[in-house]
């Protein structure tokens, strides 16, 4: 078993060009989408650790934390009138 811990690392500093080309609604969606989809993974992490250490399931993980990533703004959305 790993005992090295994941960690997450999100890039943020093209906030301000995302702004001007989608808007600040859509920018800070985007970068949410990061940080669920990146979350997402951590879980998988932790429930499924030794099938995540293996790499057999990599695409299901990937499409998983895609959908879940995007799911998870998509009702934070549904919350504020500006997600």
């Amino acid at each position: 078993m790993s005992l090295v811990e994941p960690y997450i690392k999100i890039a943020v500093g093209d906030y301000n060009d995302l702004c001007k080309v989608q808007g600040k609604d859509d920018a800070l969606a985007a970068i949410l989408c990061s940080i669920t989809h990146e979350l997402t993974h951590y879980f998988q992490w932790i429930k499924y650790h030794e099938l995540w250490l293996s790499g057999e399931k990599n695409q299901y993980f990937e499409r998983q934390a895609v959908y879940y990533g995007r799911q998870i703004v998509y009702d934070y959305a549904d919350t504020r009138e500006h997600p």
